[in-house]
């Protein structure tokens, strides 16, 4: 089947792309399958929002670059590619790298781009890590793209399995494993590292860090191999939407976390008490108070120690302690660095031809790790590469909040906003208002209410 004219739709909460082309065979839509045709009570199939919530993607331009496959004349093919200065090379193949491509080939179906990414550089909704299991979904099936189709799709080049070793911002090179690279721009999308934590113990090497496709397929294997009992070091976002997505594929889950309950850190105590009681009804069991100080194997399973002193068994710990940016190539370079690679609202760093985003970058300060603002940084990019001033809006982001026990949808209110403001509960079905005087500023709904979220969202932000 031909996919001219087909369009696609993104949903800005979760990143998930409905491709008109290839449908959605798990709901009941047949490849080629038209926007107008999806039926009203359609939802998202990562994050339930609904059809309305979808936003139409720019179409590419026609991309004519030379790809990988293909041979320039007097040259070997580009999968060799040493760069140029006309070149724009993409460090990292996550969301943030493969939406940087994507908008630059919007604007300019000519631009040679070369994107290197240190793993496979597989295309997949990141979001759909934490609700793979009561789904039934293997690595395998979350995946999007591989790099070759997606670049080929895109008329770039790219380079898999290939670390980044140094930047050398005056002579505009990056140093691989596999050889020199020049650039004309450079954009980081170098990502972010799970938290460590401080565990003794002579089983806390197996504690499982899930943070990209890799790293889920090795989870899965361990899952699939008779574990009944899983253990997550932390209930914030992730832990959250792990919990309920193993408790939803039948384990038995417990959490540990030093607050007072899930998601203390985005939830006012209502709401994150709603989640904890409905999770609980799944059979999740919390350990609030206390963080895990030993792993110790004990024959076949785990032994957790908790700094209370209390100690359970379990056949697996996963830690959800949350993320840190990777600053470490940047900072090497000599770039500005703080709580991320410090940019500005362009997102051009400390050296004005290298430009970051994503988890990785922090825009006068603030990291912003969701999809939407990701994307909004990529288009950003691409207008400055192509001499527009687009900066970045810094308006909090709409968090989806992936937990069918009970569906949150959070506008949380600027840091600048934030300061004396209290959380009020507003009406019998939980929402939840942030005002400064009478002006709405942040809000968090649930359960039902959470359809709304993103019509609420584009009244307060457009």
């Amino acid at each position: 089947m031909s996919t001219a004219g087909f369009r696609r739709w993104v949903c800005d909460a979760c990143g998930y792309i409905y491709d008109e082309a290839k449908g959605d065979p798990d709901s009941g839509l047949a490849p080629g399958t038209r926007y107008e045709q999806i039926p009203d009570d359609w939802q998202c199939p990562l994050c339930g929002l609904q059809k309305s919530d979808l936003r139409l993607l720019p179409e590419m331009a026609p991309a004519v670059a030379r790809v990988a496959t293909r041979e320039r004349p007097g040259r070997r093919g580009t999968a060799l590619s040493k760069g140029g200065p006309d070149h724009l090379v993409i460090v990292g193949a996550g969301i943030a790298g493969w939406s940087v491509a994507e908008a630059v080939r919007v604007r300019d179906p000519e631009r040679p781009i070369l994107l290197i990414s240190a793993c496979e550089g597989i295309s997949y909704p990141k979001p759909a890590l934490s609700t793979g299991f009561a789904h039934g979904k293997a690595a395998d099936d979350i995946a999007d793209q591989s790099a070759t189709d997606k670049a080929a799709e895109l008329g770039i080049e790219v380079r898999t399995q290939t670390r980044v070793i140094k930047i050398d911002s005056a002579r505009k090179r990056v140093t691989t494993a596999k050889g020199g690279i020049q650039y004309g721009q450079l954009v980081l999308a170098l990502g972010a590292k799970q938290r460590t934590l401080p565990l003794d113990g002579d089983a806390a090497d197996t504690v499982m860090r899930v943070n990209d496709l890799a790293t889920y397929r090795k989870l899965r294997e361990r899952l699939d191999t008779g574990a009944g009992h899983v253990t997550l070091l932390g209930a914030g976002l992730i832990g959250c939407e792990f919990a309920d997505d193993f408790a939803g594929a039948g384990f038995e889950v417990t959490v540990v976390d030093p607050a007072g309950y899930p998601l203390a850190g985005l939830l006012p105590t209502a709401t994150g008490s709603a989640l904890r009681d409905r999770l609980s009804s799944r059979g999740v069991h919390w350990v609030f108070g206390a963080s895990a100080d030993r792993i110790e194997q004990s024959g076949s399973r785990a032994r957790v120690t908790l700094s209370t002193g209390a100690a359970f068994e379990t056949d697996l710990v996963v830690s959800a302690a949350g993320l840190v940016p990777n600053t470490q190539l940047a900072e090497k370079a000599g770039l500005a660095v703080g709580r991320g690679i410090m940019t500005d609202r362009l997102m051009q760093t400390s050296q004005p031809d290298i430009f970051a985003l994503g988890d990785c970058a922090a825009v006068e300060g603030q990291v912003f790790a969701f999809i939407e603002p990701i994307r909004r940084q990529a288009a950003t990019i691409a207008a400055a590469l192509d001499g527009e001033e687009q900066p970045f809006d810094l308006k909090p982001p709409l968090v989806r909040v992936k937990t069918p026990s009970l569906p949150l949808i959070v506008c949380p209110p600027t840091a600048a906003e934030r300061v004396g403001v209290e959380a009020n509960t507003v009406g019998a079905d939980g929402r939840v208002e942030y005002r400064s005087g009478e002006r709405l500023i942040g809000f968090v709904l649930s359960g039902a209410g959470a359809d709304h979220g993103m019509q609420l969202y584009r009244e307060l932000y457009g």
